[in-house]
């Protein structure tokens, strides 16, 4: 783990932030979402049940959370990385 750079560790922290964030912050608009709007009550035990169960996927998800981290991400870029 010495030979590795702090750039790889940089890079690799980004690559998961931009997969796993927008997808958590997608998957927390739509229960959200069916909170408000409830289809049945929910009785499962997992994350991935539930997913199963209303049919959101991943994609959607993900989709909803990029629609609201693209503009942060867009200006992060903007205002600290594109000098680099």
């Amino acid at each position: 783990m010495e030979r590795v750079s702090d750039e790889t560790w940089y890079a690799v922290l980004l690559f998961f932030s931009l997969i796993i964030v927008p997808f958590l912050i997608g998957l927390a608009i739509f229960k959200m979402y069916r909170k408000v709007f409830p289809v049945k009550p929910s009785e499962y035990d997992s994350v991935v049940e539930e997913l199963d169960a209303n049919r959101i996927g991943f994609f959607k998800p993900f989709l909803i959370g990029w629609l609201i981290c693209g503009p942060i991400v867009f200006w992060f870029y903007n205002e600290y990385l594109v000098h680099v």
